[in-house]
């Protein structure tokens, strides 16, 4: 088991290294961590938070927390926003503070245009106790810590149906020969919602995530909102070379499947759940996440009587 356990740790802490963006699947309903320029984007002060437990019952799996909080000043111009996130991985762990802020620009009476940018920093724990190692030199006997800072950029379309986003992270290179370099990383998020009855709507949607040196993450996205009040849908992950040949093993392919839903219970409040399994060899492992918003209105609000689309 502890040979196991090391080489599971040395695994991901490789991975984790090289990129501070958890997996997680209900970025569906916020996407402030992975695009900058959403931040306000509800015109109301939104809070949500998360927490995902991956891989079930293996030692040193991967769990993930999140606290974001956003909102609007200067007429509804300017959104500004908090994202803490706290990643941890076997021997690995990660704790990401960006402050977020986007200008909003109003292209039409029903469209709206952001740029958003995120400085943050992200501190980076090796705690080699974990590894139950201590004849190793290269293994580290206590925990060794490391800060760097890092910036988010993005931008942000969207009218009441239809959106459209584009970012970019870990922008920040460091010359620094004893820490493994983050790579940049890129997203694509588009999506639309279709009246399928006065009671029904539709809205697929799709994720791509691009580094340009592994193959491409794709999630195509199928919900359905009944009444207004309850999302029931399916994400699809996968991976594909689009811009590379580069071979992946199982753990990169990341290939599964989430079943979601989110509940909105109050006008004010709302529960999401997903279960994502896994379709490539680690199929014997489920990941399970669990999230809850709270919107904050201000008396004059009445927009927000029922939940955004997106």
């Amino acid at each position: 088991m502890r040979i196991y356990y090391l080489l599971l740790a040395l695994l991901i802490t490789t991975a984790a290294s090289a990129q501070q963006n958890p997996q997680y699947s209900q970025y569906i309903f916020n996407s402030m961590s992975i695009n900058p320029a959403y931040t306000g984007s509800k015109n109301v002060l939104n809070l949500n938070l998360f927490h995902r437990s991956q891989w079930t019952g293996v030692d040193g799996a991967p769990t993930t927390q999140s606290l974001a909080v956003d909102g609007v000043v200067a007429n509804d111009r300017l959104g500004l926003g908090l994202n803490l996130m706290h990643d941890e991985i076997g021997a690995h762990s990660t704790f990401s503070a960006y402050a977020n802020f986007a200008v909003k620009l109003q292209v039409n009476e029903n469209a709206i245009f952001s740029l958003g940018v995120a400085p943050g920093l992200v501190q980076t724990t090796v705690d080699g106790s974990k590894f139950g190692i201590s004849d190793d030199p290269t293994i580290p006997s206590g925990k060794e810590t490391d800060i760097k800072p890092d910036v988010k950029i993005g931008a942000y379309f969207h009218t009441s149906r239809f959106y459209a986003g584009l970012s970019a992270t870990d922008l920040l290179k460091y010359d620094d020969l004893d820490q493994v370099e983050p790579e940049r990383h890129y997203f694509f998020t588009t999506g639309y919602v279709f009246d399928l009855s006065p009671f029904v709507k539709l809205k697929p949607s799709v994720l791509v995530k691009e580094d340009f040196h592994a193959p491409t993450n794709m999630d195509v996205n199928a919900f359905v909102l009944l009444g207004d009040r309850l999302w029931l849908g399916s994400s699809y992950r996968t991976s594909m070379n689009v811009f590379n040949d580069a071979e992946a093993g199982d753990v990169e392919k990341r290939t599964a499947v989430a079943f979601i839903g989110e509940l909105q219970v109050l006008k004010q409040l709302r529960i999401g759940y997903s279960f994502d399994k896994m379709l490539n060899g680690y199929s014997d492992q489920s990941t399970h996440e669990v999230s809850v918003g709270y919107y904050f209105f201000r008396k004059k609000e009445t927009k927000m009587l029922t939940p955004q689309y997106f």
